[in-house]
């Protein structure tokens, strides 16, 4: 599969990225905004979790680094919910982790 990256253009994808990147979890990031509320303010910064998950993938990949790295970059967001870490301060998590908690 090839997968058109708005920074790092058209990169080859393996099997195993291209089924996660088509799951449900990994969807559901591209209505995450990356910037959590700053896009309320500037709507011109408009990346996405996913944009940037993919960005991530895509940086190990051509770093050389293994599947299972590139799997972790792809993955290290999924857990991540609407406006980012603004929820750590709604839920008062001081050490802003509640996706990381949301995670395991």
């Amino acid at each position: 599969m090839y997968y058109e990256d708005p920074l790092y253009s058209a990169v080859e994808l393996p099997e195993a990225i291209a089924a996660l990147l088509r799951t449900p979890p990994m969807q559901r990031l591209r209505g995450i905004h990356q910037g959590g509320a700053i896009v309320l303010a500037n709507p011109a910064i408009n990346h996405t979790r996913f944009d940037h998950s993919v960005g991530v993938m895509v940086l190990i990949r051509r770093l050389d680094g293994s599947l299972w790295k590139q799997l972790a970059g792809l993955l290290h967001d999924v857990s991540h919910m609407a406006f980012s870490h603004l929820i750590d301060y709604v839920l008062d998590y001081a050490e802003e982790d509640y996706h990381e908690q949301r995670y395991e």
